[in-house]
């Protein structure tokens, strides 16, 4: 044989070092791309961000604290059903004002835009003037409504604006238009607040404006017109980037804060608050029907903000929030004015994309680090350790200092990265495997290597067609154990398996002609004669089990399960010989004898028979006891093959086995042909005590017979 100068610790470092340049690369394709998508934020990034921030708030939503004072005067249902449909006549809307200012509510705020004179007859007509000197006598913010429709409705705001640093008319929502309530109404207001809501793409109200434009006016929105009178402030302060304070470095970034009296409502750049939900809470509210007749409990009333508004499903005012799909619009006016008295903050500040691409690429770099310098098993443990502290430190971000900082981009960038240096690492456990292969020799047994030194002219390239048996036997589940090892303990783990296997064939006369890493191929008869080699190749392979057998102990100490070992044999004519070149050959076989000895050894796997035989082998060796297994195409084969299963050597075999292969055999060609006793055969037979070693045997035929499936090909 050929040595071929390369040796099994250079084929592993040449190997390491041809897979960690374009490993890395890889590796950073998808943190790129991650990145890129975090820093653009295009829609589906942002959508994916919404759900995970919105199941935060669903997990811990704001705490509600009964003794803010923020009310609703709800028009609901049984109030529209005791007292009549909606619109309701102006008279009546004064009597709710009158009887909130009677109470002591500090602001009153209309989430209802009366833009339209009464249209109601009788006595009570003059409701408008009515319901303007209700208006005129308490501290009512009136609504107005914006739209993308250009007009030239004039409007007088009630609240001056102060700005610090760049104009906030570069960030706020514009409008070209708006629909104010009735002058009657709005002249003697104390407020005018706008309805509008900027809801995302998926219609959730997740922030609400403070402040809009008409044009060139700045318009408070209803919430904070509401909060501005019901503190008696006269301004609201808005702080902007380059103010004193605000670190722009010139840059128009946006609105940092607006303050209204002695609330500062920190927003995000358009000036909107991200509100923290507490939901809808019947605390909250106060039917109108029973401030209207007397029977409600006005106490918490008094210096309460109160917001007018309804929740009747005819009148259609509903939205969606992060925390529920249909939600009341005052419900939201109501959720702001009480996140913003609690103190409460919900931000996504502007560095937050910069936090999540840092954490892209120190978990990216600590997982595909995992990945290919650990075992698979652990590599998959830190990496959902990794997983889990970028999900705990988004929550806590979250939960203890209001941020949001999305989880989700940096892990789907990491969890990529680790499964393509998950693959690497395969691939390179995969190479490992060849360079296991490469580093075996081929062995020859001492008396092939005897006559090849008395008879050097068998090197000469060449060979010669001759009879052969061909033993294929592979090690079961090895890819699965080879997980689990470093490269160190795989090649200690062949080498415990391939000793006593190569010594058992060698032992019994065969040549290895390779090691297939979980395998071997050996064949007897070649290059010298070897009397009996059919039978010598048997009685190698029923050793070889046994010596699988006698490892269990072996492998109990050193913490693996025991092992199976499947073997196919088959014989006749091969080419065999030198080759390869003259500076590098191999003793080895070709040819279909070979194919077909590899095909039985692969088919042995279905069967759950550790040692399968052809035909050819079994009429070769009549001393030996064999059983029907089953019939076979192997492929490149044009006609079937019959398969037998070794059971024992020439005297192994017990008394009675006669009568049980003859029943064995009879049901299994039953099954073969398909006849209509095979399943009462193959279930009488799997009864007896010697057909118990066959289970999975009959197991088989039964569920193909079941499935009517064709002769297997292998």
């Amino acid at each position: 044989m050929q040595d071929s100068g390369v040796t099994p610790t250079d084929a592993h470092q040449g190997a390491r070092r041809h897979l960690r340049p374009g490993g890395w690369a890889a590796v950073l394709v998808p943190v790129v791309a991650t990145a890129a998508l975090i820093l653009s934020a295009p829609m589906p990034v942002r959508a994916v961000r919404d759900i995970t921030f919105d199941s935060y708030q669903r997990l811990s939503p704001r705490p509600y604290d009964p003794t803010l004072p923020v009310r609703i005067v709800d028009i609901d249902d049984e109030s529209l059903a005791r007292l009549g449909q909606w619109p309701w006549p102006r008279a009546r809307l004064a009597a709710i004002v009158d009887r909130l200012q009677a109470a002591g509510a500090a602001a009153v705020a209309f989430d209802i835009l009366l833009s339209e004179p009464e249209r109601t007859g009788g006595p009570e007509a003059p409701g408008d003037e009515r319901l303007a000197e209700a208006v005129a006598s308490a501290p009512v913010v009136m609504s107005l409504t914006l739209t993308n429709a250009p007009g030239e409705t004039p409007l007088a705001p009630k609240a001056g604006f102060a700005t610090a640093g760049d104009d906030p008319l570069n960030f706020v929502p514009r409008f070209p238009g708006v629909i104010p309530s009735l002058p009657l109404f709005t002249k003697p207001a104390a407020g005018l607040g706008a309805l509008n809501w900027v809801p995302d793409r998926d219609l959730v109200v997740r922030r609400v404006p403070t402040l809009m434009a008409l044009g060139d006016a700045l318009v408070p929105s209803l919430a904070s017109e509401a909060l501005r009178v019901a503190q008696g402030a006269s301004t609201i302060l808005v702080r902007a980037s380059n103010a004193s304070g605000e670190t722009a470095f010139g840059r128009q970034t946006g609105i940092a804060a607006v303050r209204i009296g002695d609330a500062t409502i920190a927003t995000e750049a358009d000036g909107a608050l991200r509100i923290h939900y507490a939901g809808t809470r019947p605390e909250r509210r106060l039917a109108a029907w029973r401030l209207l007749d007397g029977s409600a409990d006005t106490a918490a009333l008094s210096g309460a903000i109160v917001l007018v508004g309804t929740s009747a499903a005819a009148l259609a005012d509903v939205r969606a929030t992060p925390l529920e799909a249909a939600v009341p619009g005052v419900d939201i006016h109501a959720e702001f004015i009480e996140h913003v008295l609690s103190g409460a903050r919900l931000m996504r500040p502007d560095y937050a994309p910069g936090i999540e691409v840092a954490a892209l690429l120190t978990f990216s770099a600590l997982a595909a680090a995992l990945a290919l310098r650990v075992r698979p098993l652990v590599s998959a443990l830190g990496f959902l350790g990794l997983a889990a502290t970028v999900a705990a430190a988004s929550w806590l971000a979250f939960s203890r200092w209001a941020m949001l900082i999305d989880p989700v981009w940096p892990l789907a960038g990491t969890a990529a990265s680790f499964a393509t240096a998950i693959a690497i690492a395969l691939r390179r456990t995969e190479a490992e495997r060849r360079w296991i292969r490469q580093a075996f020799a081929r062995y020859l047994s001492p008396e092939v290597v005897a006559a090849l030194a008395r008879e050097p002219g068998r090197l000469a390239l060449g060979g010669e067609i001759r009879p052969i048996t061909v033993l294929f036997a592979d090690i079961r589940g090895f890819t699965s154990r080879a997980e689990r090892l470093d490269a160190r303990e795989v090649v200690t783990f062949l080498n415990t398996v391939h000793t006593p296997l190569t010594d058992e064939v060698m032992r019994h006369g065969g040549t290895i002609d390779k090691f297939l890493g979980d395998g071997l191929m050996a064949f007897w008869n070649a290059p010298l004669d070897v009397p009996d080699h059919v039978a010598k190749a048997l009685k190698a392979a029923l050793a070889m089990q046994a010596a699988i057998g006698r490892l269990a102990p072996t492998l109990a100490q050193e913490g693996l399960p025991p092992l199976a070992v499947g073997i196919g044999i088959h014989t006749g004519p091969a080419c065999v010989g030198n080759l390869g070149s003259r500076h590098r050959f191999d003793y080895s076989a070709v040819g279909d004898t070979v194919n077909a000895a590899a095909r039985i050894e692969q088919t042995s796997k279905v069967y759950g028979e550790p040692i399968l035989v052809s035909g050819e082998v079994v009429a070769a060796a009549p001393a030996f006891t064999f059983v029907l297994v089953d019939e076979v195409r192997l492929r490149g084969r044009g006609e079937a093959t019959r398969l037998y299963a070794l059971v024992s050597g020439p005297d192994g075999k017990d008394a009675g086995f006669d009568d049980f292969r003859r029943q064995h055999d009879a049901a299994i060609a039953a099954a073969i042909n398909g006849r209509t006793s095979a399943q009462e055969l193959l279930e009488e037979v799997s009864r007896s005590p010697a057909g118990a070693r066959h289970a999975r045997l009959y197991a088989y035929h039964r569920t193909r017979l079941a499935e009517n499936e064709p002769v297997p090909e292998g």
